[in-house]
């Protein structure tokens, strides 16, 4: 007869497997092992503090425009605005709408839905950037140069600005997009999805903010 100490039934307990990464059956297991972690706060916070730099930056240009117009409105010429300029602002806003729904569709494991609309957003700021790029050409066929006078001088300043930083972004979402498309099986960090929408949606406010500058005071 068995003691009461002893198992009733011969062989080592039951191993009970750990769910890796502390996530068992939730929105979050499509993610690798530093969605939650302290580099993925850290990741946040150095996006943040790149968004606080880059307002500052445009802040002073903006700032320094005033007062130039303001020294000597004489030499101050309407620069006009390149037609195109308004596709540009729309493919740009169009872009963070997708960005934003495949974002959604991320979080909630909708992969399909995710790599369409990521796809899609990637497109339209891929097509910003060479909108931009044309909108130079226009001025300089109608002889507005960087010297030309100083209206010319801030749109030229401000757009490198501006395209600068969404050169940068766009490469995090090129890169969002090649790991989705050709390593499907590899994890995805959902803050890189996460940090890469915010700050493609900051270049957009940024953008709007600059477009009704140019299209309604300078």
């Amino acid at each position: 007869m068995p003691t009461l100490t002893e198992p009733s039934v011969g062989g080592p307990p039951p191993i009970i497997p750990t769910p890796p990464y502390g996530g068992g059956g939730n929105s979050n297991s499509n993610n690798d092992p530093g969605s939650s972690s302290d580099s993925g706060v850290a990741v946040r916070i150095a996006v943040y503090l790149g968004m606080v730099a880059s307002t500052m930056t445009f802040t002073a240009l903006l700032c320094a425009m005033y007062i130039r117009r303001g020294l000597n409105p004489m030499d101050w010429h309407h620069l006009p605005v390149p037609p195109l300029l308004w596709w540009n602002t729309a493919a740009l806003v169009l872009s963070s709408i997708a960005l934003d729904i495949g974002r959604r569709a991320f979080r909630a494991g909708r992969r399909r839905e995710f790599r369409r609309m990521w796809l899609t957003g990637t497109a339209l700021g891929t097509w910003f950037l060479i909108g931009q790029a044309i909108n130079w050409k226009f001025l300089a066929d109608h002889g507005l140069y960087l010297q030309h006078n100083p209206a010319s001088a801030f749109f030229y300043v401000l757009t490198w600005a501006h395209a600068a930083h969404v050169v940068g972004a766009i490469a995090a979402l090129y890169y969002i997009a090649y790991r989705m498309q050709f390593k499907p099986t590899s994890p995805l960090n959902r803050n890189v999805v996460e940090v890469g929408t915010i700050f493609w949606h900051f270049l957009d406010v940024m953008w709007l903010i600059l477009m009704s500058v140019f299209a309604f005071w300078s």
